[in-house]
């Protein structure tokens, strides 16, 4: 009885260390997810973000189409000082005006072109010849209040040539925003297949090491019995050539960890040849789990191709506008006063009482119309290989996404038959062990069993990476997260 507390206590001291162990396993086997990764890649890597920064500014300077429509402000002020020496009963020594202006502008988006100014001029001369003129009998204040507008009937009719120029920018910058982007999501999905990658391929290694000891268990076996007269040399030579078989594979394994490595550290901008992070261990069951992503209406690189397609039209469009004659009706309103005093002539220079208008049309044409035919026919072609362009690219994108589904659902199919596969060849390994336990076979069957196993343990694996590539290459035709 007096060793029961001392037992207690051990068993509470084992199931603590077992808990510990089990968090501290825990911990280190989620290490550094993928998710953790890409993040590292999204701050680290040069290549994503100059994608993002692209991406983004592309997408902001979409907006230069409207400052053809944005009003501006116009504002100009002056000051003359006039001592030339000129002749006549009425001309003075001198001359001084100030003059100030300042208005809007704007064009519309349908053609019409609007300037409304206010002018105010300040004018005095000084110096007359002949004392019988006042002194302030050439001093007034002049305030303007005038309407310019101008409708194009011909080149730029309704706003085309200006709408043309609007959509230029704005497809010029949306179809980088694009390009951009897609880039961005392939880099991503390059760098989550480089991190599974790394995670089987030091997996392939762990699994060609104990493939190789195993191997080498059965080569020693073999050359004790030929030692001993029990077996045939050619026994011993299969063993010996399967045995630096399984090197060959091995050393293939550890070059292709080498390089996954190194393309795993590229992708958050290191340049190290090793990888000190615990990945996170890939689950088949997961894995079979997976289902395809939400496809986008329309991935990226169509969406790019539109916006080529938007600009060549655009582009063929302005051109067209260029060698067009320009026939416009313009016409002007403006009111006026004039006073001695400042405050009066601005009064009456909003008002009617002084009114001045202007309508009329001019008309002018370019005369390069050889020149211009060979252009337009130029302008023709590209905006049909734009267009052209665009429908390769839907092709090609339903293509990719249709194969790349199929072959994912073909992948998952093969790798149920590897996990059945993984299944028997255990099966089959634990019953042949329980026979060697019992003397009904020897240890050569058993190690036999075992690399069938271990073999069936990377066939797996090869078929668990090729689904993760193909996930990783969906991804770029998924909805964006």
């Amino acid at each position: 009885m007096s060793h029961q507390p001392l037992r207690l206590n051990q068993q509470k001291s084992l199931k603590l260390s077992v808990i510990f162990i089990l968090f501290a396993s825990t911990t280190q086997a989620a290490g550094l997810t993928v998710q953790d990764y890409l993040g590292q890649v999204r701050t680290q890597s040069p290549g994503y973000q100059a994608n993002a920064a692209n991406t983004e500014g592309a997408e902001k300077t979409a907006a230069e189409g409207d400052l053809y429509y944005m009003p501006r402000l116009a504002l100009q002020a002056s000051h003359l000082y006039d001592a030339r020496e000129v002749s006549g009963f009425f001309a003075g020594s001198r001359t001084t005006a100030d003059n100030l202006l300042f208005g809007v502008e704007k064009t519309f988006n349908w053609g019409l072109n609007a300037k409304l100014n206010y002018t105010l001029l300040s004018n005095n001369q000084y110096g007359f010849a002949s004392s019988t003129i006042p002194a302030n009998a050439f001093k007034y204040v002049q305030g303007n209040t005038q309407l310019d507008l101008t409708m194009p009937l011909w080149r730029n009719g309704f706003g085309k040539e200006t709408n043309a120029m609007s959509e230029k920018d704005e497809a010029a910058s949306l179809q980088l925003h694009y390009a951009e982007r897609l880039a961005g999501k392939k880099l991503l999905a390059q760098a989550e297949a480089a991190y599974y990658n790394l995670v089987i391929a030091r997996e392939s290694v762990r699994l060609q090491q104990e493939v190789l000891e195993r191997a080498k268990k059965i080569l020693d076996w073999t050359s004790k019995r030929v030692n001993n007269h029990l077996s045939d040399k050619s026994d011993m030579l299969q063993a010996k050539a399967s045995h630096q078989l399984r090197q060959i594979e091995l050393e293939t394994s550890q070059n292709a960890q080498r390089a996954a490595t190194l393309s795993f550290n590229v992708y958050r901008n290191s340049s190290a040849a090793e990888v000190q992070d615990q990945l996170a261990p890939i689950s088949t069951g997961d894995i079979l789990k997976l289902t395809p992503p939400q496809r986008a209406e329309k991935s990226d690189d169509v969406l790019a191709a539109e916006q080529g397609e938007r600009f060549a039209v655009a582009n063929s469009e302005t051109f067209l506008q260029k060698v067009q004659p320009d026939l416009s009706l313009f016409g002007s309103l403006a009111v006026n006063g004039v006073d001695e005093y400042q405050s009066p002539a601005i009064a009456q220079s909003l008002t009617t009482d002084n009114p001045m208008y202007t309508v009329g049309v001019k008309f002018s044409m370019p005369l390069y119309l050889g020149e211009a035919s060979d252009i337009r026919q130029g302008r023709a072609r590209q905006q049909f290989a734009a267009e052209a362009n665009t429908r390769q690219k839907k092709l090609e994108s339903d293509q990719t996404w249709q194969d790349l589904n199929e072959k994912f659902a073909e992948a998952q199919s093969r790798l149920k038959l590897a996990e059945e596969l993984v299944k028997v060849q255990k099966e089959k390994l634990e019953w042949e062990k329980y026979r060697l336990n019992v003397g009904r076979t020897t240890t050569f069957q058993v190690l036999t069993f075992e690399q069938d196993f271990a073999s069936a343990l990377i066939t797996r694996l090869k078929v668990e990476q090729e689904i993760i590539g193909y996930y990783s290459q969906m991804k770029v035709y998924a909805v964006n997260e």
